[in-house]
């Protein structure tokens, strides 16, 4: 009979060291090799765990206590329904499904399986104002308002934008509002950029880096690149509107098969427009891909070295203004991470993996046609995701399997040395033909999760032999 409770940790070794992650505690123990081969020989099953002597030492500090997880349940669930009443946190309108460019790695190009792609459907005013006033009406304890808009390009719809923000302020009273947009940079023109800035309406451009990686991309449907109009509009924001754009304005690279990386990280490195700080790299999704699509090998290697210097930084041998934003996201989870393996956050009976934010709560996905929808990245095609609309409310019943998506491995969950580091979002599933995620294709995308984590267990404690440490370390000195 297979043991109920069991001891649950995982081993692994370094150039430099011996390790075991406690999963109660969520915490790393540096071991000696002849502990170390003890813990393996336990994990063998080649040694009981009550002849452990390492695993006796250690339960004296309160580590490796026996499996205590009882029920795979979100805890947020129980506070679903009332934030689904009164705190909706942003509203997100799909304005229109419209594109001017045909991006090559777009979601809806036509490259991704089931996704939808660019279509003529736009939202009504009377839909918008529906949208905003079921938002309003339900975030009644939210102290400020978040709208944000979203397509295709937003910008094909400027009147129906100008109405929803005048509409917003002229029914929104006693709370600050807050309102952005994600544009591809080409339609921003005087008219429209005045409203914006007047109105201090957030922006994120697209914007791909030189123009020969740029227009390699980002195209108008007869092929033209798009840098060139992209490059003088933001000349003349930046001198018509220099505080708006210094302070609302922010760039999206996505790092994709087909540029030079370095080329892409140089150019803004070196351009007087662009601070360097208001760029966020995103990479190209890969799942649900029709085609496979192969990087550059220049790209492992640009990145390999900029991690180097990333890792560098982290120890203290190199400045971080020297490190590219590219990586940037790398330094802070390993800070965020090696503060978390301090903590010593112990386990409870009920838990979920990590990942599930509360669909429809953090970022309401409003389609065209009123349909809800839990963020605007996930797939509008797939029902499982549809939670319900403006005219009916929400379907709370899938807002919490999709919040408990953890459920469908319940079992293996409830042993699995990664539960307290996994964190998983149901978008990261692949599903399609099925109406809902299923076990096998779950269980697929744990095994890269765990390896995810090996990885990153593995560089904390390579960062700690070569001397990182966080305050919580210094203070226990």
């Amino acid at each position: 009979m297979a043991d109920t409770n069991p001891i649950i940790f995982r081993t692994y070794k370094t150039y430099g060291g011996y390790y075991v992650y406690d999963r109660h505690t969520n915490s790393v123990i540096t071991l000696s090799r002849e502990e170390f081969q003890e813990l393996q020989a336990v994990e063998k099953g080649e040694l009981p765990t009550e002849k452990s002597g390492v695993i006796a030492r250690y339960q004296e500090q309160g580590m490796f206590v026996p499996n205590v997880v009882k029920e795979i349940y979100h805890p947020q669930t129980d506070i679903m329904e009332h934030n689904a009443k009164r705190r909706l946190q942003q509203l997100i309108l799909q304005v229109t499904q419209q594109c001017n460019l045909r991006c090559e790695y777009c979601a809806f190009s036509g490259i991704y399986k089931e996704n939808r792609v660019h279509s003529a459907n736009w939202m009504s005013f009377e839909t918008a104002k529906r949208a905003i006033d079921f938002y309003l009406e339900h975030s009644i304890d939210t102290p400020s308002a978040f709208i944000g808009f979203y397509g295709g390009e937003p910008l094909l719809e400027f009147d129906l934008i100008k109405k929803c923000v005048n509409y917003a302020k002229k029914t929104i009273e006693g709370k600050k509002i807050y309102f952005n947009l994600t544009t591809n940079g080409t339609l921003l023109e005087d008219e429209r950029v005045k409203f914006l800035a007047e109105n201090n309406i957030s922006i994120a451009i697209s914007l791909d880096g030189s123009k020969k990686e740029h227009d390699i991309c980002r195209r108008f449907p007869d092929g033209t690149g798009s840098f060139d109009i992209i490059i003088k509009n933001l000349q003349n924001m930046s001198q018509n509107y220099p505080e708006y754009t210094k302070n609302s304005v922010r760039f999206f690279t996505t790092v994709n098969p087909y540029m030079d990386l370095g080329c892409v990280m140089e150019y803004f490195r070196v351009n007087d427009i662009i601070d360097e700080r208001a760029i966020r790299y995103n990479t190209m999704v890969f799942k649900d891909l029709k085609k496979e699509l192969n990087f550059q090998k220049s790209y492992f290697q640009i990145q390999k070295f900029e991690y180097i210097k990333a890792f560098f930084s982290l120890v203290g041998k190199l400045d971080k203004k020297h490190v590219n934003p590219l990586v940037h996201t790398f330094i802070e989870n390993a800070k965020i991470l090696k503060q978390a393996l301090h903590k010593r956050i112990e386990l409870d009976p009920v838990i979920h993996p990590g990942g599930p934010c509360m669909p429809g709560i953090i970022r309401l996905f409003v389609r065209y046609d009123g349909a809800l929808f839990p963020c605007e990245r996930v797939n509008e095609n797939q029902s499982f995701y549809q939670i319900g609309s403006i005219e009916d409310g929400f379907r709370l019943d899938k807002m919490r399997d999709i919040l408990n998506i953890g459920k469908i491995t319940e079992t293996e969950c409830k042993t699995c040395w990664n539960l307290q580091r996994c964190s998983m979002c149901s978008n990261e599933i692949e599903f399609h033909g099925k109406e809902k995620p299923g076990r096998e294709e779950k269980i697929k995308l744990c095994a890269e999760k765990k390896r995810a984590t090996e990885v990153e267990l593995y560089e904390q404690s390579v960062l700690k032999e070569f001397g990182y440490i966080v305050e919580t370390e210094e203070m226990r000195k």
